[in-house]
Order: C-alpha cells, then sequence, then structure tokens
C-alpha cells in the first residue's frame, strides 16, 4: 500500500514538474520568429523618491543598446503611440521606502503581442506570452543599481530570443 501511494506521488510531483517546464517552453516559443518589437519602460516609486538614475527615458535607452547586434527592429514611441498591435517588451520597476531606510523594489518584465482568442471568435487582443521577474533591495546610496537591476534584468529576454531564433 505504501509503494502505491509513494509511486502516486512520484506520479504527481512528476507531472507538475513537466507541465511547468511546458509553460517555460510556450513562453520561449512566443519569441520564435520575433522581427520587430517596441520597449515600454515604467517607474512606479513612493510619493517624494527621486534620483536620477530613475529616468525611463535613460532605462529604455540603456535596454535599446543592450539590445544591439540582435536581429530585431525596436520600434520608437511614436510608432507605438500610432497603434495597439505593436509587440512591447514592458519593463515595469516598482520601489518602495521602507520604515529602516532600505528600499525594497522589483522588476518585472512582459512581452506583450497581438494574439487571436480562438474560442471567441478570433478576437484580436494583445496578451503577455512571456513574463520573468526579480526582487531586490537597496539602500538610500545604491539606488542607482535599481536601473542597472532593471537593463540586466532583460538579458533574459534576450538570452531566450536568441535560443530560440
Amino acid at each position: 500500500m505504501k509503494k502505491v501511494v509513494f509511486l502516486c506521488l512520484i506520479g504527481i510531483f512528476t507531472y507538475q514538474a513537466s507541465y511547468a517546464q511546458n509553460e517555460i517552453a510556450r513562453e520561449r516559443a512566443s519569441l520564435r520568429g520575433l522581427q520587430e518589437l517596441g520597449i515600454v519602460v515604467n517607474v512606479e516609486k513612493s510619493i517624494g523618491l527621486s534620483h536620477e538614475s530613475l529616468n525611463t527615458g535613460l532605462i529604455r535607452k540603456a535596454i535599446i543598446e543592450n539590445f544591439e547586434g540582435l536581429p530585431l527592429t525596436i520600434l520608437s514611441d511614436r510608432t507605438l503611440r500610432q497603434s495597439d498591435e505593436f509587440p512591447i517588451l514592458h519593463v515595469h520597476i516598482n520601489i518602495m521606502r521602507a520604515s529602516n531606510q532600505t528600499y525594497p523594489f522589483s522588476i518585472e518584465m512582459n512581452f506583450y503581442q497581438p494574439v487571436k482568442l480562438v474560442l471567441n471568435r478570433d478576437l484580436q487582443t494583445m496578451a503577455s506570452t512571456w513574463n520573468k521577474g526579480q526582487v531586490g533591495v537597496v539602500s538610500e546610496n545604491m539606488m542607482h543599481i535599481i536601473a542597472a537591476e532593471a537593463v540586466n534584468a532583460t538579458n533574459l529576454f534576450k538570452d531566450e530570443f536568441e535560443e530560440v531564433n
């Protein structure tokens, strides 16, 4: 009886692990054939918190420089404003001020692209098909690290794009 229960548990855990791996493979596959994308950076922070390195334009520019050499066209902000049907890598940085004078932060990256909802008469919409994120904490004198980490985090996208293309 113990062997049967043990084997059932092994089967369940193996299925769960393979299902999770399948989702990762699907995310990567959604980057196959990508030829162009826009990059949007958003910084959400506590009121009164400012630091010159948290400039969304500078972070976006650094990400674009990081993507140099990839066979991708990076769309301009102006082009992105013309239509909501362009693929977008959205980098969202969220920074809080903790009571102990530290700054916990998260960096979340979502790749949005046009998709058709086959169960809803091929309705076209935008959906996140790839997602990664990370968290960290810095002291006030290390605030510049957040922007650098955001740019570094986009290497996850870059690496997975290169892997499937």
